[in-house]
């Protein structure tokens, strides 16, 4: 059970790298999307904040798609790494609530125990 929560928690990780290059791929998209449509427009109107051009370009086409594809991989992006992010630490805390149970029935002497143990050698130590 635990060497499969290690593999999905390392799944989950990997996952989470891809959505951070989605992030990235977004970004660029959004960037080249504005500067397209500043270099074919001149002087956008502004929609909130993706521009607005009275289109007679095609350059003008090209940057509209570019903006709203490059901002919805963004968001898709963005929300991805929140979820795999949360997905791989309840794996985590799952594996260290798993692996505490066994660090404890391995040193699981009681005081006494030990004390007998100890005090045993040293009768036997002194008697030889």
């Amino acid at each position: 059970m635990e060497d499969w929560l290690h593999r999905k928690a390392e799944e989950h990780a990997h996952n989470e790298i891809l959505a951070f290059l989605m992030i990235i791929l977004g970004v660029n998209l959004l960037i080249g999307g504005l500067l397209t449509i500043i270099i074919a427009a001149g002087e956008p109107n502004w929609l909130l904040n993706f521009p607005y051009v009275p289109l007679q370009a095609s350059p003008a086409y090209l940057g509209l798609i570019l903006t709203f594809t490059g901002f919805a991989i963004l968001s898709a992006g963005f929300l991805l790494v929140v979820h795999y992010d949360r997905k791989r630490s309840w794996y985590v805390k799952e594996i260290e609530k798993s692996s505490i149970p066994k660090k404890w029935k391995t040193n699981s002497k009681t005081v006494n125990q030990i004390l007998e143990e100890y005090t045993g050698k040293r009768k036997r130590d002194k008697s030889n």
